[in-house]
């Protein structure tokens, strides 16, 4: 067993795109370059888990971990430490990066071979689970925790600004919604439409497409979660050739500008903040292929 080990998984600026096709509920993560990052230590002279108290979730997937495998606590001592570059409650996916890094942790430790498909049951048991800890990108049903297909990677990072709506939204109680499923299959079109450009994007290694199919998927969700701020967005970029397109937290509260490169980002980031007062900046950031990484 390894006594130490360190598991990074990035977090999302929301998706490229989230609805339901054929019956089928999926997303396409958007994975970003900001990181939670699990440090696990076994002490054998403690037994237990030593972790922060608000880590309810990470500390939940760590026990289920423990337990698929069949270790008792009370002969493993187990130091966790949890840092994280992700904001909580917007659509940066830091429950999903915080638990699958803490299983992926657990797994290590105890010796045993990283199967993701144990990460992922074990994750979605807990709660919605993104696909960003996927290699590359992903079509993946958040809700039962499947990956449904992988559709390649991007090429090189797309630099991304990332503003906010404001508020918080609890994605446990969004995905409860009595008519959530209804509205989804309103917009079944659209979200079609939406995950053949961004296909056909990542396969042809077209840019521009996976950002039309981003803003269009984007659009489709305000009938089921209303940004004011998008319209104004689409509107202060309209004319903006370094603007592939706008996506967004579809359970969340971040919108994303998707730029084909960094020349204009400070133009383009006052404009969008000088024009609408109702929105804040967060930062920019690139959109990157998922993946996690393991550090022994």
């Amino acid at each position: 067993m390894r006594k130490k080990v360190t598991v990074k998984v990035p977090g999302t600026c929301g998706e490229l795109m989230q609805g339901i096709i054929a019956g089928v509920n999926l997303q396409i993560s958007c994975p970003i370059d900001l990181y939670s990052t699990v440090t696990m230590t076994r002490i054998d002279s403690e037994a237990g888990i030593k972790i922060k108290e608000e880590a309810e979730k990470t500390k939940l997937a760590i026990e289920k971990t423990l337990d698929y495998y069949n270790y008792d606590l009370q002969n493993l001592g187990l130091q966790v430490d949890l840092q994280s570059e992700l904001l909580v409650g917007k659509g940066m996916a830091s429950s999903t990066a915080d638990i699958v890094a803490s299983i992926i942790a657990t797994m290590t430790i105890l010796g045993v071979e990283v199967d993701i498909k144990i990460v992922q049951e074990i994750a979605v048991s807990i709660e919605a689970t993104d696909g960003c800890f996927l290699s590359g990108l992903t079509a993946f049903n958040h809700l039962q925790g499947q990956q449904l297909a992988k559709l390649g990677s991007v090429k090189t990072p797309l630099p991304l600004l990332i503003f906010d709506c404001g508020g918080t939204i609890n994605t446990t109680q969004f995905n409860a919604q009595a008519d959530l499923a209804r509205l989804k299959l309103a917009k079944e079109k659209q979200a079609k439409q939406a995950y053949q450009l961004i296909v056909r994007g990542i396969k042809e290694g077209n840019n521009r497409l996976i950002g039309q199919g981003a803003t269009l998927s984007s659009q489709a969700n305000q009938s089921i979660l209303y940004k004011p701020q998008l319209t104004k967005i689409l509107q202060v970029v309209e004319a903006e050739k370094k603007v592939l397109g706008i996506n967004i937290a579809h359970s969340g509260t971040l919108i994303g500008v998707l730029l084909n490169s960094k020349d204009k980002l400070g133009e383009i980031k006052e404009n969008i903040s000088s024009q609408i007062t109702d929105i804040d900046y967060v930062t920019n950031t690139k959109l990157i292929n998922g993946g996690y990484e393991i550090r022994r």
